[in-house]
């Protein structure tokens, strides 16, 4: 299978050198989302055993793993090649492992397997597959824990092609319900599939120059919860946890 819809995201040279910039920023300080993974590594991990991080980037995750975790044994699976050279030279990285590598197409097995922000790039036949690969690749009792947009209205799911300056052709993106996912990920092989919905703890202003490029800001809730958008767009950020039957 060779047209992917995110094999355009992954080989653009021009938007990878912005996002990787975009990435250094939470080299030092660890994002709010991050933390939340972090807590759930913990939870489901003990802080051991193997995990890979596939669709890695610069590897700002795995730092904080690695700081987090000392004894688990890393591993970052990635193919922006760019992204993957930044990660290797990164002497704060040394000791974790970067292999060029595709989640549909995963090699070895993992007690624990993270991806951050990755498939609401992906169409509906790629997240069955990649699903699968992951199921396939972990260990059993193995964790995987997602980070990305999905929501709990079941006779829904959303799928938009968002054109920006960065994305001029547009960028293909989903929010997946969590019954559908839910399903996808029983099929696959995982069990005990647990929702946590993300919202930020601070607030984000939005934007008053709404001209260029969209940046993400926040929207307060009655109940307190701050919704995320980015431009015109909401975005339903959640992480999910299953484990292998």
């Amino acid at each position: 299978m060779t047209d992917r819809g995110y094999e355009k995201y992954v080989k653009d040279e021009a938007f990878l050198a912005d996002y990787n910039d975009y990435q250094k920023r939470y080299a030092g300080q660890i994002a709010e989302r991050d933390k939340v993974m972090l807590g759930l590594v913990a939870e489901k991990t003990r802080g051991q055993g193997s995990l890979l991080d596939i669709g890695c980037s610069t590897g700002n995750l795995l730092l904080h793993l690695k700081r987090a975790f000392p004894e688990m044994k890393l591993t970052g699976g990635e193919l922006a090649e760019s992204s993957l050279a930044e990660a290797r030279a990164n002497s704060d990285l040394t000791g974790v492992e970067f292999r060029t590598m595709d989640m549909l197409e995963i090699d070895d097995q993992y007690d624990c397997i993270t991806a951050n922000a990755i498939t609401y790039l992906f169409r509906w036949p790629e997240y069955e597959r990649a699903i699968q690969s992951i199921a396939r690749a972990l260990k059993p009792g193995g964790t995987f824990i997602s980070f990305d947009w999905y929501h709990p209205f079941e006779g829904q799911d959303i799928a938009i092609t968002e054109i920006t300056e960065g994305h001029p052709e547009g960028l293909p993106i989903h929010a997946r319900s969590y019954g559908r996912v839910s399903r996808t990920f029983t099929k696959a092989g995982l069990d005990a599939v647990d929702f946590h919905p993300f919202f930020m703890p601070f607030d984000i202003p939005e934007p008053e120059d709404k001209s260029g490029t969209p940046v993400t800001y926040t929207v307060k809730q009655e109940n307190g919860n701050r919704l995320s958008f980015r431009g015109s767009l909401h975005q339903p950020w959640c992480h999910v946890t299953a484990t292998k039957v």
